[in-house]
C-alpha cells in the first residue's frame, strides 16, 4: 500500500515546486496519480489488478450489469467448467445460445439456465480522492507512479518533449518490473536432456 501523501510530496519535489501552492493543486496531483495508476494497469496485468466477480443469472433475465474489464481471462460456471465467451457480433448470430455468454464492456448477456458465473478479469484498483487516502498497490510501484504522474503534468502544460522522456522512462520501468514478475524463480534450472554439460 502507498500513502498518497508520499506520492504527492515526491511529485512536487520532482516538479521543483515543493513549497508551491499554486503550480500544482491537490486536485491536479490526485488526477495525475489516478491517471498514472490507470496507465500502469493498462500496460500490464500485474497480480494486484486481477479480480473475480460472481454473478447469479436467472431464467427470466438475459442482461446483467458487470464491472468493466480491461481484459477478461475466462468465465467459469458453478461446476468450475469454462463457459464459451463471445463478442456481440458472434453471440447474436448464433441460433442456439444456451451454452455461451456474451461479455462486452459492462454488459453480460446469457439465455442459459439459472446458474452462477465467476468472471476473472483485469481492472483498476479503487481511485484515490485526497492526501489521506492510500493507494492499493504494492510499495515498489511508487517510483513508477511518480514518473507517470509527472508525465501527465508535462502533458498538461504542453511540454511534449519532456513528457516523451518520462514516457520512455516509465516504459523501461514497466518492462523491468514485468520481467521480474514473470520470473519468480530465477535459480530454478530445467534440464531438457541427459547431458550435464548442456542446459537449456
Amino acid at each position: 500500500m502507498i500513502p498518497i501523501s508520499k506520492l504527492t510530496a515526491n511529485i512536487k519535489k520532482e516538479l521543483g515546486s515543493f513549497f508551491s501552492t499554486e503550480a500544482h493543486t491537490s486536485v491536479d496531483l490526485i488526477r495525475y496519480i489516478n491517471s498514472a495508476v490507470k496507465a500502469l494497469c493498462i500496460s500490464k496485468s500485474f497480480w494486484f489488478n486481477k479480480y473475480s466477480y460472481t454473478i447469479n443469472v436467472v431464467s427470466w433475465q438475459t442482461e446483467y450489469t458487470i464491472p468493466y474489464q480491461i481484459q477478461t481471462f475466462y468465465v467459469l460456471d458453478s461446476s468450475w467448467e469454462e463457459v464459451e465467451m463471445l463478442w456481440f457480433e458472434d453471440y447474436h448470430k448464433l441460433k442456439d445460445k444456451s451454452n455461451c455468454i456474451m461479455v462486452e464492456e459492462e454488459k453480460l448477456i446469457t439465455t442459459a439456465i439459472s446458474w452462477a458465473y465467476t468472471i476473472y478479469y483485469v481492472w483498476f484498483p479503487p481511485q484515490v480522492f485526497n492526501d489521506e487516502d492510500t493507494l492499493e498497490i504494492p510499495e515498489h510501484f511508487a517510483d513508477t507512479i511518480v514518473v507517470k504522474a509527472v508525465y501527465y503534468w508535462f502533458m498538461d502544460i504542453k511540454a511534449y518533449e519532456k513528457a516523451a522522456t518520462k514516457e520512455t522512462i516509465f516504459n523501461w520501468m514497466i518492462k523491468s518490473i514485468a520481467t521480474r514478475s514473470s520470473d519468480k524463480k530465477p535459480m530454478q534450472v530445467k534440464r531438457l536432456n541427459k547431458s550435464k554439460s548442456s542446459v537449456f
